[in-house]
């Protein structure tokens, strides 16, 4: 996976980008449109990058705003040929830029309709699990978690606080809020209808592993939890998003948001307590653990570049 990056920036900066760039050997190709922008007005630059030198090039791009407004957009490039550098272009780099993930956690985590639609089905699913036979309610935690972005938006809350910005920290706690609090309604809204149907028969939520594992969670599964709070982010911002499944599937963050709910609508203050202790456990290990992770690469990695914005 490497990088096409378009890029719009003001005429009388164009020229020294220009010398900058042609000069970059992660750059495989370059081509310039002078005039070529309407909106921003100014040259257009098409640029074939490496993955390991992406920060450099947006370094030097973001050195033209010191001339008027500039445009940036990044596409994920399947494969480049380029004679001389073939060599170059099999062993780079995995790493996706700060603009990437952070918009994949934004796209994913952001309050509308269809966030909360899939956190509320995440709900149901979760809490009819927790009251199916083992198999079954294996099946049913794995679907929630994948089903429901419960992840993306306690991710995004670890990046913000990470960048230091209260507005990308507000509106991701709003997010968690609001989708949680949904999330937990549908669990309890399922449980009353299942109990209505007969199907939630007392004693069934205390013999169910999926609660035992909320509530009385062993080494073992703290230890599924951190690992897979530490693999979400590396997936993430590694291009590895097709597997982020693994890493959803190992936290307890939908169940344990589902089982308030049902403490709630069953007047269980134990389930309650239990819920949000794992719950408020596992959205730490999250911004914690995927904070160091975002912490590390952008030290050793992106050299501390201040993404685009």
């Amino acid at each position: 996976m490497h990088h096409q990056i378009d890029v719009t920036v003001p005429s009388s900066a164009a020229e020294d980008l220009e010398k900058v760039l042609a000069d970059h050997d992660g750059v495989l190709a370059m081509t310039r449109q002078p005039e070529g922008s309407v909106k921003p007005p100014g040259d257009v630059f098409t640029l074939h990058v490496l993955n390991r030198s992406i920060d450099d090039v947006l370094a030097e791009v973001e050195h033209a705003r010191e001339h008027g407004p500039i445009a940036v957009a990044t596409l994920r490039t399947e494969s480049v040929i380029a004679t001389g550098v073939q060599d170059a272009i099999e062993d780079d780099a995995d790493e996706s830029p700060w603009e990437e993930f952070e918009r994949t956690l934004r796209h994913h985590g952001r309050m509308s309709v269809n966030y909360l639609v899939l956190m509320a089905l995440g709900g149901v699913i979760a809490v009819a699990g927790l009251l199916s036979p083992p198999v079954p309610q294996a099946l049913a935690l794995a679907a929630s978690a994948i089903i429901a972005p419960a992840f993306e938006p306690v991710a995004k809350l670890g990046v913000a606080i990470l960048r230091g910005s209260l507005y990308r920290v507000r509106r991701s706690l709003v997010s968690v809020v609001t989708g949680y609090l949904i999330l937990a309604a549908a669990g309890g809204v399922t449980f009353l209808v299942l109990r209505a149907l007969g199907l939630a028969k007392p004693g069934v939520l205390a013999g169910s592993e999926g609660v035992h594992m909320i509530a009385d969670p062993t080494a073992a599964d703290w230890l599924v939890g951190a690992g897979g709070a530490v693999a979400g982010l590396v997936i993430i911002t590694s291009f590895r998003e097709a597997v982020l499944a693994g890493a959803l599937i190992a936290l307890a963050l939908v169940p344990a948001a589902g089982l308030v709910g049902v403490g709630v609508v069953a007047g269980d203050t134990g389930l309650l307590l239990d819920g949000l202790q794992r719950a408020g456990a596992d959205m730490a290990l999250v911004v914690v653990l995927g904070g160091i992770v975002v912490f590390v690469k952008d030290r050793w990695i992106h050299r501390g570049r201040r993404p685009l914005a």
